[in-house]
């Protein structure tokens, strides 16, 4: 009786802890889009850059941003290999001069960012936070009528508008993202993020930039 009733517990406890095991198992691949807001900060020009338009900085302060990520599950649920695509708005700072010059001529600039990554969530529950890194590649246009045109301002010696106020269009970046994802649903969650960059950008000084962003991801 008691080996009938110990077999009976026993069951019962397998069947009541089976589901909670798989709940935390997601499946091997997912795909996100997201949105959020752009803060970027702003090397000085000094006076050489403004003599100089290959030492002139990316003057860029705020804007934007909207992405799509897929991820594939490299280890049981933890690692992650994550690709990206993001579209932004941005606009030049108008703090002096040659940011509102910039602004007029150029206008609101828009980016297509491309990178690649790996994620590793560190819990993989219902609320898994995470820690990313990443590399990318930023280009940045100006679609207005000045962009291509002569440059006539004072700051000008030769060349376009779009020469003189945005001479490094071709960005490099290294990311390190903190998130979290919460599952909201079966192959649904949200997730909160902070993605930090450091831009690389070749013959002038370097930008930091934060975005802080929320999007929802689908576990396929």
């Amino acid at each position: 009786m008691a080996r009938t009733a110990f077999a009976t517990l026993l069951s019962l406890g397998c069947l009541i802890l089976a589901p909670a095991q798989a709940a935390a198992q997601y499946k091997n691949t997912a795909f996100g889009f997201d949105a959020g807001f752009w803060l970027i900060q702003k090397p000085e020009i000094t006076d050489e850059a403004r003599r100089n338009a290959n030492l002139r900085p990316l003057r860029l302060s705020a804007g934007g941003r909207f992405g799509g990520e897929t991820n594939f599950k490299l280890d049981q649920d933890h690692w992650w290999f994550t690709g990206r695509v993001n579209v932004a708005f941005l606009q030049f700072a108008g703090e002096d001069d040659f940011d509102q010059a910039a602004r007029e001529a150029l206008g609101t600039l828009m980016g297509v960012q491309g990178s690649i990554g790996i994620r590793y969530v560190i819990l993989t529950d219902k609320f898994r936070p995470y820690l990313q890194l990443a590399l990318s590649y930023l280009r940045l246009f100006s679609f207005t009528e000045a962009a291509g045109a002569d440059c006539a301002d004072v700051i000008c010696d030769s060349g376009t508008y779009a020469s003189n106020y945005l001479p490094h269009p071709n960005v490099g970046g290294v990311h390190l993202q903190p998130g979290f994802e919460v599952i909201i649903g079966r192959d649904l969650a949200l997730q909160f993020f902070a993605d930090v960059q450091h831009w690389i950008v070749l013959g002038a000084a370097d930008n930091n930039s934060v975005v802080l962003g929320i999007g929802i991801l689908f576990f396929t």
